[in-house]
């Protein structure tokens, strides 16, 4: 079986891996190089225990209070535009209570088999930066950190096997040296792992290439169309590609390519920002969610990176260096000493796209009346995260037929 995977992103290069490991003829179409996509700018996290969904109670209003906010670090901006407008309709009935809950334990669903596919491409040979030790949420005030029990008692009534604790300082030190006095409340989750996003992505393709798949960089796709017996024809800048079964994996871009089929995709971009650096001062090492500003911080053996902002829904990928100047302000005042050095002032940030649903759940599986094509998009802020758990499931779709029970509520077209 030939499979065509549309997107090399984090997502759709897990799937090429796991496809390959049950036989599949597996070509890759990127439309930039790998590593350079969305997934680039993030901090790698592989947190189960903070995944749960945007979309939950009392967030469109923070949000939206925070349109105005030329600093906030959740923005939700009203727009005259009829799919946005839906989008946002439909964001606001997933924030329930009772839907969040929902959303909770389908994620956790997703997550079960994340850690074991994530150790087996290291016990395969793929090569890529990869750091343990769980996940140090830290609050200078109580009401800051007051979030985050009850969303992991939630996780917990749902069979969650990972844990919390409660450190002082003074033992959060001990782990983390870069730690500000400042810091009021520390809860360090203990599963949680952190990976450099664009090494798992490289690594993931040349392996991919070193069994014999094709991996094809800078490679625009034009359109799909069906040729038959669930067969498909995949237009690109390059000529024709042909396969079995095709994957979406593009992320923000899923409705410009779907479009065409008819298909409407109920995903907007998120524009998000980091920077990578060097810095000077006793330098974090560890993964760090600064939860009054928003801000996650991982210490990559090439830099500190810091990413913040969900702005909903996003316009353009500038950078605007004012705001990223002081997301890196906010995160400086959870540490001691560490800043960035005068040398790196010329530093370049990055702005991506988060790809976002109204019920903050990605759109996995078969779409209905398209036989032979399959959606694994719309992960929002958990791609890397998810991607791997992801890339199991889509591949015991695509070859086996697999259709569990628990997806149900990621399927592609479910209602919104």
């Amino acid at each position: 079986m030939r499979v065509a995977i549309i997107g090399g992103g984090v997502v759709g290069l897990s799937c090429g891996w796991s496809l390959a490991r049950k036989g599949a003829e597996v070509v890759v179409l990127e439309r930039g190089v790998i590593g350079e996509g969305a997934s680039k700018g993030n901090t790698g996290w592989v947190s189960p225990t903070i995944s749960t969904p945007l979309a939950s109670p009392g967030t469109l209003a923070m949000g939206l209070k925070s349109a105005l906010d030329p600093n906030g670090a959740l923005v939700i901006r009203p727009e005259l535009d009829t799919r946005w407008l839906r989008w946002l309709w439909s964001f606001r009935a997933a924030a329930s209570r009772e839907r969040f809950l929902r959303g909770v334990e389908a994620l956790h669903n997703l997550n079960r088999r994340t850690f074991e596919v994530l150790d087996a491409y290291a016990a395969d040979g793929v090569p890529f930066e990869m750091h343990g030790g769980g996940i140090l949420v830290l609050g200078k005030t109580e009401k800051g950190i007051s979030w985050f029990a009850p969303v992991f008692e939630d996780l917990q009534k749902i069979g969650f096997e990972g844990g919390i604790e409660e450190l002082t300082l003074d033992e959060a030190r001990a782990i983390e040296p870069a730690l500000s006095d400042e810091i009021g409340y520390v809860i360090r989750t203990t599963v949680d792992r952190y990976v450099q996003p664009q090494s798992l992505m490289r690594g993931l393709a040349d392996r991919l290439v070193e069994l014999g798949h094709d991996i094809r960089e800078e490679v625009a796709v034009a359109g799909l169309s069906p040729i038959g017996g669930g067969r498909w024809r995949v237009d690109t800048d390059h000529g024709p590609v042909e396969a079995d079964r095709v994957i979406v994996a593009t992320g923000a871009q899923s409705p410009a390519l779907l479009g065409p089929l008819g298909l409407d995709v109920p995903i907007v971009p998120a524009k998000g920002y980091s920077i990578t650096l060097r810095g000077e001062g006793t330098r974090p090492s560890q993964a760090l969610y600064m939860t009054e500003a928003k801000i996650g911080v991982s210490g990559f053996d090439e830099g500190v990176r810091i990413a913040g902002v969900f702005q909903l829904p996003g316009r353009d990928l500038m950078v605007d260096r004012r705001r990223l100047d002081h997301v890196v302000a906010q995160a400086c005042s959870y540490l001691r000493d560490w800043h960035p050095a005068e040398t790196e002032a010329s530093v370049e940030g990055w702005a991506g796209w988060r790809p976002a649903t109204p019920d903050s759940l990605p759109l996995l599986g078969p779409v209905p009346g398209r036989e032979g094509l399959f959606l694994a998009t719309g992960h929002g802020m958990l791609g890397v995260t998810l991607a791997p758990s992801t890339g199991e499931l889509l591949a015991e779709m695509v070859v086996d037929g697999a259709r569990p029970a628990w997806v149900e509520p990621m399927r592609p077209d479910r209602p919104f």
